[in-house]
């Protein structure tokens, strides 16, 4: 619409994705879940509606790398008797 505006970019496996795009009122539940999430998050109102995913690029501006935080896994250990 001409104005300004923040864009929030949500990174997404693109297998996920790709489930998403199959199904519309799937991927509407994701991001207004996403949404409300990036809202609560950084205390931010968002309007839930109006968002766009892109057609033809994967992201505005620059994207910085990502890493994805691996989480240990709990040892499990058989005890006697």
């Amino acid at each position: 619409g001409g104005r300004g505006c923040t864009a929030y970019d949500v990174v997404v496996n693109s297998g996920f994705f790709r489930t998403l795009q199959a199904d519309p009122l799937y991927l509407e539940f994701f991001l207004t879940v996403a949404l409300e999430g990036l809202s609560e998050k950084y205390g931010v109102e968002l309007e839930l509606t109006g968002w766009r995913v892109l057609r033809n690029r994967k992201f505005l501006g620059s994207i910085s790398a990502q890493n994805i935080r691996a989480r240990p896994r709990p040892h499990i250990q058989e005890l006697p008797g």
